[in-house]
């Protein structure tokens, strides 16, 4: 046991540790496990996929009254006809004729949703419109199927969570905003 320590000490005494005190035997060792371990990592990193989405060529949605200017992102209902938002834009569903169904979360890209005022206006996608209605609903309150009906005139519903927090960033009440175009 004696023997051991010995090697032990002469081994990892602090002047092995410095890598400039090294032999070139033992630098070359170094370096293969370095890379042995790294490349694999480095290469799996490198192949993963690239997100086709361009902000830059999604369409915009800007309320100046609040500041917010984000992409929006198209989504789809899930199989059991659910919409997931996006997790820092907004996204939209285009629900029906003449009608946009805008969601996003209310932790990030809609947190001052809740400052907007009627008559304020919404630029999407290079049109304006003007907020006529604001709302708070309890979720068991909304009915989705008259939100996201046709209307006479192009419409936009934004909906982001509002009221007390629960998990899963989900929130007891929705805030709805109602513009048509101006």
């Amino acid at each position: 046991m004696k023997n051991f320590w010995q090697r032990f000490k002469t081994c990892c005494s602090w002047e092995n540790l410095n890598p400039l005190n090294w032999s070139n035997g033992e630098i070359k060792m170094f370096l293969g496990a370095f890379f042995a371990i790294m490349l694999p990592i480095y290469i799996f990193i490198g192949l993963q996929p690239i997100p086709t989405a361009n902000a830059d060529s999604l369409p915009r949605l800007d309320i100046a009254s609040i500041n917010l200017s984000t992409p929006v992102t198209t989504i789809d209902l899930t199989d059991d006809r659910q919409l997931i938002s996006p997790a820092t834009i907004a996204g939209v569903y285009e629900a029906a004729e003449n009608k946009l169904f805008i969601i996003g979360h209310s932790s990030t890209v809609f947190n001052e949703l809740h400052q907007v005022k009627v008559n304020d206006i919404i630029d999407y996608n290079g049109k304006q419109y003007v907020i006529h209605e604001l709302r708070t609903l309890q979720k068991s309150d909304i009915n989705m199927g008259q939100i996201l009906q046709s209307e006479t005139e192009p419409t936009i519903i934004i909906m982001t969570c509002a009221g007390t927090p629960l998990p899963n960033q989900d929130a007891t009440h929705r805030l709805i905003v109602t513009a048509t175009l101006n």
